[in-house]
């Protein structure tokens, strides 16, 4: 009567191995979904609009970078406190070291992490090589700064990379 009691009475103790397995499984399905919400709702990865158009006219812009590091002008740059935010100031010299003045100074500042804060600005001439603007930066950190000069025959460009406090 014992064995047939036992043998009657439901199994429950490896119940809980399947239970546990689907359980799991379950989770890893829940995990992987808000990692695709997560994924798609955020950063495209997409860091130009026109990426095909910029691809195919590469080679101009290997030989206008060849063009302006010919010049042998230099820049550089640096980020100061200001009233209401901080102010961008670059130093411009020609190959001998002499400033280098009355360009069209224009700069665009880019995020290396996000391109949603990105800033286009122009900057004045302040004297002696030197060309400034004042401007709000939204985040500390990296940023990359894209000048590009014009003089009426000449587009120089140059790509630095600064860190501000």
């Amino acid at each position: 009567m014992t064995d047939l009691a036992q043998n009657a009475r439901p199994q429950r103790r490896s119940l809980w191995i399947p239970t546990l397995m689907v359980a799991l499984m379950l989770g890893v399905v829940v995990v992987n979904g808000v990692m695709i919400f997560f994924a798609q709702s955020t950063f495209s990865g997409l860091d130009t609009t026109k990426a095909y158009q910029e691809g195919i006219e590469y080679n101009a812009i290997l030989k206008e970078a060849a063009a302006s590091a010919a010049l042998g002008w230099t820049a550089k740059t640096t980020v100061t406190p200001a009233l209401g935010g901080r102010h961008l100031a670059v130093t411009i010299t020609d190959k001998a070291g002499q400033p280098v003045e009355g360009l069209m100074l224009e700069a665009h500042l880019v995020r290396p992490v996000s391109t949603a804060l990105d800033q286009r600005l122009t900057l004045r001439s302040e004297g002696a090589g030197i060309y400034g603007t004042d401007v709000i930066l939204p985040a500390n950190g990296s940023w990359e700064l894209r000048l590009s000069a014009l003089d009426g025959t000449t587009d120089w460009q140059v790509v630095q990379r600064i860190f501000v406090k």
